[in-house]
């Protein structure tokens, strides 16, 4: 039955526009009238919307968000049709498959057209003709002379009033005694300081302030401490994984606010994959539960809600597929019952209800002609016609028009290449053949991309021969264009390609005759006819295989293999600022026995062991919960039981054991601001060493203790960065040989305590001032013991924990250097005892937590050494169980990163995961 639409004059509002935290909805109130051969249709319609541009060539808006250059919505929202009338609050996010329509869309966008899709459930999708321009109602041209003081706070754009816009002394206390200005206009800090500048005459009679310390200056000002206010502590996990595996030959496909990356090969096929979410520039990994068999050479489709992915190469040659919720991170897998024979090296495409896969090949020289279409909603599967369609190929390209697939190139097996295809009509279950006069030349692995209007392809190869020509297609002609060779990127295949809006971008790929990786591309303008090149700075490295997806306002270049290596990282490509971004990194591999240390603004994690030693790490920015790689290249062996020390522009890193479990005696300077390596000189090192300690001084690293092959050492040196030196540290005087103890920086000495040569329980103060020891007092201190934490409070040193005469301690004692004395800590309610546990002071209290006494824990405690008294860390979304891992103190958050399990086989782990400890604050009041 043919289908004709009848597009009734609608009513468009755009009084209801409005930005989304005004009264008024940001709606558009849409009426219209259908009917199907002459009669005015009845029942549950499919409808799609966008919001185009005059000439339809751009998309402002589209009811889920994926058109592009005026392109055919993939999902479609339900209304029900009587009597051949409807309506629809278009943007109410109420809807399924609806989005919310922003008030950017009419800014300076005077011709701003609806158009509209209708499917009747028998005759498929059908675009509605002509787009409807959408024109102000009477009451909004009012806007165009808006009377005084008609313009309220409520109209002025965050950030638009800024200090350029106020007069000196503008701003005044009555404005915020009238609570015309209040707290969050305020700058962080600015109150405060404004406050302490006046001695507090700010704050009206009666007015509270809360602070973190006993305030004395507020008592001065008059105030009366009312008392404190007990908050709670809390957990959070952060960055929760690292990016998939390395691999190529995977797929990617956009959801809208995500990249899924799934399957593909890294040697070994995959069955694992990850979501990349660039606002957040974090990663989330799929679940395998469920997950069909690993694969590679498969195809992925993405229908407004799911991922499919169908076909591909395992261990056998699949004609089997599943579908992806990342909603619910799960799988379900899809009918077999009806699908098309197994084969890799076909194509799919998503109409916006069904998956059309096609040709490839299921073996060997074999290659395909047929295919199948797959109904997501009823999960079944109906063949695809192989009357008129194009001889049978694989590495083909294939669009989707809105109403056609379009198949072009390829192999038809062994040698040779195709440069003829055919266009695909679903509702008619027909083809129709592309002309091939004018096409361009026969080719395989190319790039094919959709504009709304015509087919692009570029690049690919020819009997071994790299290409760097293409062609237009246009569909509605059936007509061939050439395109411009002027300023094309150098021949390659293998390359990835999206359409922007206006452009196709090109990147990436190889040349099999020059053997040249690529990590270059351009943008070509079918408007212009021209070429404008991709800048390298701060591309990804070259690679062939990648994929890439593009938002909407990014393409994101994933993956691929450079030099038979497959790669797991990537670049965001922004056309309108012609930049790059890297991805992040995700948290470094899964590990124990590294060391992190805190830079002001990052964690720094390094090193450790996870079934091999690593020479890599990443650096973890809590404000943006994201990581960014530390680089391995020319850095030193990976190791454990080294030291790491921060100087304020480099972390400095030492000693350890590799390998064969060989002491090292060498080290490297990581530059944070250049992501670099610098060797540390070994002319006048130490001997090689493990489970040593080194504190940083404010000029020199300095490192003592240790054990070489069992052997403890009473040796160290000082090692200075900037004119890259050791200094030996005087051995008069010196603690006993021990190694495993625990070391601290007061300021002025470096304090050293405990460790393992028979368990030490005494220790030593080291002046490198003067490049002298002196002993710590014996009297009241801990009982002997290693693998204990210490820290250092600004006036004492705490040491906990640890291992002692064959049993886990939870006890231990606070030193005074000043006194030269030991105090016992309570016992009290502290944390069962344990060894290889993390430490840090808050500035009031010592946090610990996880460690080991025979199994791995999930508790710790906080010990507040004003009260002598311990509160144990809450265990409410606490972090897995744990050991060998490292946490530091941001500031204001402990940071926890890494470690082992232990239990049922060593499992490694690298989730990152803050804790909040409760604070007292302080109450005052102005009289």
């Amino acid at each position: 039955m043919s289908l004709r639409l009848f597009f009734a004059a609608c009513a468009l509002s755009t009084l209801g526009l409005a930005t989304a935290d005004a009264q008024i909805p940001q709606l558009l109130n849409y009426q219209g009238r259908v009917a199907v051969a002459g009669a005015n249709f009845d029942g549950a319609g499919q409808f799609k919307f966008a919001l185009v541009s005059g000439n339809g060539s751009t998309t402002f808006w589209s009811n889920d968000g994926t058109s592009t250059a005026g392109s055919q919505p993939l999902a479609a929202v339900g209304l029900t049709v009587t009597k051949g009338l409807y309506s629809a609050l278009l943007g109410d996010v109420a809807l399924t498959n609806m989005t919310a329509i922003p008030a950017s869309v009419f800014n300076n966008n005077p011709d701003v057209r609806l158009r509209v899709w209708f499917n009747d459930g028998i005759n498929g999708s059908q675009l509605i003709t002509p787009d409807q321009r959408i024109a102000a109602v009477g009451y909004a041209v009012i806007a165009g002379n808006v009377p005084d003081g008609a313009i309220t706070s409520a109209k002025l754009a965050a950030g638009a009033v800024g200090a350029a816009q106020l007069a000196n002394n503008a701003v005044t206390a009555a404005n915020i005694a009238a609570g015309s200005i209040g707290g969050a206009q305020l700058a962080s800090g600015a109150a405060a300081a404004n406050l302490a500048a006046s001695g507090q005459a700010g704050v009206a009679s009666g007015g509270l302030i809360l602070s973190e310390t006993e305030n004395q200056t507020l008592l001065n000002a008059g105030y009366i401490r009312l008392g404190t206010i007990q908050g709670i502590d809390s957990w959070q996990l952060r960055s929760n994984g690292p990016i998939p595996v390395a691999r190529s030959l995977h797929t990617a496909i956009w959801t809208g606010s995500e990249m899924i990356v799934w399957g593909g090969t890294d040697g070994t096929n995959l069955n694992d994959g990850g979501r990349y979410n660039p606002a957040s520039n974090s990663w989330t990994a799929l679940t395998t539960s469920g997950a069909p068999p690993a694969r590679s050479q498969h195809t992925a489709v993405w229908t407004g809600t799911e991922m499919i992915i169908w076909g591909g190469s395992g261990v056998i040659v699949f004609n089997s597929g599943s579908r992806y919720n990342p909603v619910l991170d799960t799988w379900a897998a899809l009918a077999t019952a009806g699908s098309p024979g197994a084969r890799t090296y076909h194509t799919a495409v998503w109409t916006g209800s069904e998956m059309i896969v096609w040709g490839g090949s299921p073996g060997g020289l074999t290659t395909l002609n047929d295919g199948g279409r797959y109904n997501s909603a009823a999960n079944t599967w109906s063949a695809v016609a192989t009357g008129g369609a194009p001889v049978a190929r694989q590495s083909h390209s294939v669009v989707w028009t809105g109403t056609e697939m379009i198949v072009w190139g390829g192999s038809p097996g062994g040698f040779g290449s195709l440069n003829d295809g055919g266009r695909y009509n679903p509702t008619a279950n027909t083809w129709t053949a592309v002309a091939t006069t004018g096409a361009a030349s026969a080719r395989q692995s190319h790039t094919a991309v959709w504009t709304g209007s015509e087919m692009v392809i570029w690049g690919g190869v020819f009997n071994g021969n790299a290409l760097n020509d293409g062609g237009r297609y246009n569909a509605a002609g059936n007509a061939w264009t050439a395109l411009a060779s002027a300023g094309a990127p150098p021949a390659r295949s293998l390359h990835s390609a999206i359409w922007n809006g206006t452009e196709m971008i090109v990147w990436g790929g190889f040349n099999f005759g020059t053997s040249t990786t690529f990590n270059g591309g351009a943008r070509y303008n079918p408007t212009a006819n021209a070429w404008t090149t991709l800048p390298l700075s701060g591309a990804p490295a070259a690679r062939q295989s990648p994929t890439a997806v593009w938002t909407g306002s990014e393409m994101i270049i994933w993956g691929g293999s450079s030099g038979g290596i497959e790669l797991n990282d990537g670049g965001r490509y922004s056309s309108a600022g012609n930049s790059w971004l890297a991805l992040s990194t995700g948290a470094p591999a899964p590990r124990s026995l590294h060391t992190a240390l805190w830079t002001g603004s990052e964690m720094i994690v390094w090193g450790g062991y996870n079934g091999s030693y690593p020479n890599d790490g990443g650096r973890y920015n809590p404000v943006l919960n994201s990581w960014s790689a530390v680089t391995a290249s020319g850095a030193p062996v990976g190791r454990i039981s080294h030291s790491a020390v921060w100087t304020g522009t480099e972390m400095i890193v030492w000693g350890g054991i590799g390998t064969a479990n060989l002491a090292l005696g060498d080290g490297g300077r990581y530059n944070l601001s250049t992501n670099s390596w610098t060797s540390v000189t070994n002319s006048g090192a130490p001997s090689a060493r493990r489970d040593h300690t080194a504190v940083w001084s404010g000029t020199e690293m300095i490192v003592w203790g240790g054990a070489v092959t069992g052997v403890a050492q009473a040796t160290g040196s000082r090692y200075n960065p900037t004119n890259n030196s050791w200094n030996a540290v005087t051995a008069s005087g010196a603690p006993a040989a021990t190694y495993d103890h625990t070391a601290v920086w007061t300021g002025s000495e470096m304090i050293i305590w405990g460790g393992t040569n028979g368990n030490v329980n005494g220790g030593g103060r080291y002046n490198p001032a003067g490049n002298n020891w002196l002993q710590l007092s014996n009297a009241g201190a801990p009982a002997a013991r290693s693998s204990h934490t210490a820290v250092w409070t600004g006036s004492e040193m705490i040491v906990w924990g640890g291992n002692g005469s064959g049993s886990f301690l939870n006890d231990g004692g606070r030193y005074s250097p000043a006194g030269n004395a030991w105090t016992a800590l309570s016992v009290a309610s502290a944390p069962v005892g344990r060894s290889n546990h993390s430490a840090v002071w808050t500035g009031s209290e010592m946090v610990v937590w996880g460690g080991g006494n025979g199994f791995p824990l999930t508790d710790g405690g906080r010990y507040n050494p004003a009260a002598n008294s311990w509160a144990a860390t809450t265990n409410a979304n606490a972090p897995a169980l744990r050991t060998g891992h490292t946490a530091v103190w941001s500031g204001h958050e402990m940071l926890i990163w890494g470690g082992y399990s232990g239990v049922n086989g060593v499992t490694y782990l690298n989730d990152t995961v803050s804790y909040n400890p409760a604070r007292v604050l302080y109450l005052y009041q102005k009289p």
